[in-house]
């Protein structure tokens, strides 16, 4: 994820022009699906439905990512100045769907799902997901999402506002995972590695078959059903791979684990450091569109112990003090939303 948004971002037109560019965007494609499944996979992992207690508990982290993802958005820190002088294009792209939206609403509509189903949840978790999939090319073409209000809209398809991840059909990846995280993170090791190579094997033929079945009549980088199956399927496969890595304690495997503990952080943080936001410029946007390959490698490099070390240093004071660490991310959330609803310009 952070070299796919490193390399779009600093990369010279000429360079993402070179076939070496072309080729890590095959991968770079699998990182937001993975990062959405990832998701969904940790939340299938508890015995559901929670306790009253726990849903709310799950709830509210849910809730604040969804407002960190419009704070990602926000053309400007002022409620006032954004209504009142943000441009079609900036409220559009504030009211967008990026992924920590679609992760929010999925996971919330799962925590639901499992009141509602119960112990019958993961069947109708992943009767949803083909659903999802299923319908993502008629609502597509349907043109709702310029028929509802914008804030809604933006849900449902890129067309009323530039949504990088819309919910068809996005939130099927997130579903999947929690499907995957009940039926697969509980089993045995042998148990997990079989239904991985069964279910991934098959989803990647099924994948291909649809997608020769849809060639020429629905877009296979965007709402085709056959590209999500075989996203899914490799994902699964790669599910199976970590975690024989991890089981070897490969080199960079502890790294990693860190990173997934601390994603949301990490997520925000290489975001702000390429895009900027709000609180300030990007500081990495002098070099924006000017590097060439080994440069953007270098900064990589650079940029990859940063992460490391936020990673660590907040999720060290997470295990020591996890009310300090609590008491700091309020103190945070509210200084932000006052300051957004206090602003007058």
């Amino acid at each position: 994820m952070v070299q796919g948004h490193l390399a779009e971002t600093l990369l010279s037109p000429a360079a993402r022009a070179d076939p070496l560019y072309q080729l890590q965007l095959l991968f770079h494609g699998s990182t937001a699906p993975g990062f959405l499944f990832a998701s969904g996979f940790v939340a299938g992992l508890p015995r559901a439905p929670l306790s009253a207690r726990a849903s709310l508990r799950r709830a509210r982290r849910l809730f604040f990512i969804l407002g960190v993802g419009y704070a990602l958005n926000l053309p400007y820190l002022s409620l006032w100045k954004t209504v009142l002088q943000g441009t079609p294009a900036e409220k559009a792209h504030a009211l967008s769907c990026n992924a920590l939206h679609v992760i929010a609403v999925s996971q919330l509509f799962v925590l639901a799902l499992q009141w509602v189903a119960g112990r019958r949840w993961v069947g109708a978790a992943g009767a949803l997901t083909l659903a999802v999939l299923a319908a993502t090319p008629f609502v597509w073409a349907s043109d709702l999402s310029r028929r509802l209000p914008l804030a809604a809209g933006a849900y449902f398809d890129a067309q009323a506002a530039p949504s990088p991840f819309p919910v068809f059909p996005f939130s099927a990846f997130v579903l999947a995972g929690t499907v995957a995280g009940s039926a697969l993170g509980r089993q045995g090791a042998a148990t997990r590695a079989r239904r991985a190579l069964v279910w991934g094997g098959g989803l990647l033929v099924a994948g291909a078959a649809i997608s020769l079945a849809l060639r020429g009549r629905v877009d296979f980088w965007g709402p085709s059903p056959g590209y999500a199956l075989l996203r899914l399927g490799g994902l699964l496969l790669l599910l199976l791979g970590m975690e024989t890595a991890a089981r070897r304690e490969w080199p960079g495997i502890a790294a990693l684990a860190l990173i997934g503990h601390e994603t949301l952080l990490v997520y925000v943080l290489h975001l702000q450091l390429l895009y900027g936001g709000v609180l300030r410029a990007a500081p990495l946007a002098p070099w924006a569109d000017r590097l060439g390959f080994g440069a953007a490698g270098g900064v990589l490099l650079l940029m990859l112990p940063v992460l490391l070390l936020a990673a660590g240093a907040w999720h060290r004071l997470k295990v020591r003090s996890p009310q300090s660490a609590q008491v700091l991310l309020s103190f945070l959330t509210v200084a932000f939303v006052w300051e957004f609803l206090t602003r007058p310009w």
